[in-house]
């Protein structure tokens, strides 16, 4: 029986080098603010979880004393080895991991963080309890993901669409849920700040999971119902091409860890 982390791995293989060349992986501005909401003092040691391709890796690595990135999909990490090798990063080093079983002791890192990843886990709130324990006391849990409509039947319009899309994918959680999880896990929620400023072209962003023919045109379709009778909250669009975007919502959630 296929467990859901070779799910995982299966699709970020195929995606592996279209994903690590998408502008919503690599845009720096983005890179930059979610590095300045840990407010590092550049003494830190930080753990990137589900690194990818490295970009958020690298961000940090240019500001903190080191940082460890993990991941479950080698062809991912084969990029960010290779990236951060020729771009003379020498602070940053890269792991195979597992999200839901870090492969670190307690209170290893002073910060942790976690960057459009918990809507591919079967358990997102013991991923957040995880990057807890290895954090330090006083240290930062810092969560970057898309976020779903407080209207359960909206989030499932949602991720019916992401779903088809990539077969990774579990479940977009409402902001709220996020929040919980951060309160469950024992952490103090310091900062939230949302954007709706990450609008993938639709074409493009099938093209990532190589989606084509009928299930591609079924995305399209639910796409297109989403943008006429607004289902989701994603608020799908035109350009003046006639091109398909859609707004993929953003939060970033810094939290303490008080004990």
């Amino acid at each position: 029986m296929t467990g859901h982390n070779d799910v995982v791995r299966e699709s970020f293989t195929t995606q592996a080098t279209a994903f690590a060349a998408n502008p919503w992986v690599t845009d720096e501005e983005r890179i930059r603010r979610l590095v300045n909401a840990a407010r590092l003092s550049g003494q830190e040691r930080v753990l990137d979880i589900a690194t990818g391709p490295g970009y958020v890796a690298e961000g940090f690595a240019r500001v903190a004393q080191e940082v460890v990135g993990i991941d479950l999909t080698e062809a991912m990490l084969s990029i960010a080895v290779e990236r951060t090798k020729q771009r003379g990063i020498a602070n940053v080093s890269f792991r195979s991991g597992d999200a839901e079983k870090l492969p670190f002791e307690k209170e290893e890192f002073d910060v942790v963080v976690c960057r459009l990843a918990l809507h591919h886990v079967r358990e997102p709130l013991r991923v957040v309890r995880e990057m807890t324990r290895v954090c330090r006391a006083a240290g930062t849990v810092l969560v970057e993901d898309i976020y779903a409509s407080e209207h359960a039947e909206r989030g499932a319009y949602q991720d019916r669409w992401e779903k088809l899309r990539d077969p990774s994918h579990v479940r977009t959680l409402p902001l709220s849920e996020l929040l919980r999880f951060y309160r469950d896990a024992g952490l103090e929620t310091e900062t939230v700040s949302t954007a709706a400023d990450l609008t993938p072209e639709v074409e493009r962003w099938l093209a990532t999971t190589k989606v084509a023919g009928d299930l591609a045109a079924e995305i399209r379709r639910l796409l297109e119902e989403d943008r006429v009778q607004d289902l989701s909250g994603t608020r799908p669009f035109q350009d003046e091409k006639g091109r398909l975007y859609f707004h993929a919502r953003t939060a970033i959630v810094a939290g303490r860890k008080f004990r």
